[in-house]
Order: structure tokens, then sequence, then C-alpha cells
């Protein structure tokens, strides 16, 4: 990512992608929540994380809907990688005066590390968009 004036990514472009990522992720919650709503008479007020509600919602629904498994599948896929950029992010590097790539070093629950990129950033912040949009128009068409 070069800008016109021959910079490279910052701390605060990094930082942005990360952001990101965290705007697409609460919008992908904000759908479960309205799923998970939308199936419940009482309306009720769950607690804990909302994921952990719609994985239970949508292992049920899979039984007799075989796509909603596909939908589970792609958000596990990317949770797994969110989580490690919402908790687990131990190093952050962004040289703009030179040609190098802007990361991140997270560590795993395991303890391994796990290096991801800006642009592999962007593109999970693009993919969260894209698995939200297939839980909301797949479950509304089907």
């Amino acid at each position: 990512m070069t800008a016109p004036d021959d910079t490279f990514p910052t701390l605060r472009d990094l930082a942005c992608e990360i952001g990101q990522v965290q705007i697409q992720w609460s919008f992908l919650e904000g759908e479960m929540r309205r799923q998970l709503a939308a199936a419940d008479d009482q309306r009720r007020t769950l607690r804990g994380p909302i994921i952990s509600h719609w994985r239970v919602y949508a292992q049920r629904l899979s039984e007799d809907q075989p796509a909603m498994a596909e939908h589970l599948g792609a958000v596990e896929r990317v949770a797994r990688t969110r989580n490690l950029l919402a908790h687990g992010i131990e190093l952050a590097s962004a040289n703009p005066r030179k040609n190098a790539i802007a990361f991140v070093v997270c560590v795993d629950t395991d303890g391994a590390n796990r290096t991801l990129t800006i642009d592999e950033i962007r593109g999970l912040s693009e993919e969260i968009h894209r698995v939200r949009r297939s839980i909301l128009f797949g479950l509304h068409a089907g």
C-alpha cells in the first residue's frame, strides 16, 4: 500500500484496519442478536457472549437446514482470527519510511505466536462482512 507521498502503512493505518475488523464483527454480532430475538418468543436478555448463544441456535437449525452448518463453519473461521486480534495482540509494527509490511503478532490460546499482516487484517474485515451478508440473506431466503 503506497500513498501518493511514497509513505508506507503507519501504526495508525494498522490500528484503523484492526478497528474495521471490530466494526464488522459488531455488525455480525448484531445480526446474530436479531436472529436470536426473532427465534425467541420470550425476547429474553441473553447473558454471555452472543456468539455462544448463536452457536447453539445455529447447531439446532442445521439439523433441518444444511446450509446453516455452512454458516456456522464460516462464522467459526472468522471468529478464530478476530479473537486473536481482540484478545491476543502482543506486538504491532509499522514503518512508514521504509518499504516494510505493517503487521501484528498475536499470542494464540495455545501460546503460539501468529503474525497477521495489514493485508490479512483487511481481508479478514472483508470476510466478516461477507459472512454477515451470507447469514443474513441465506437464512431469510430459506
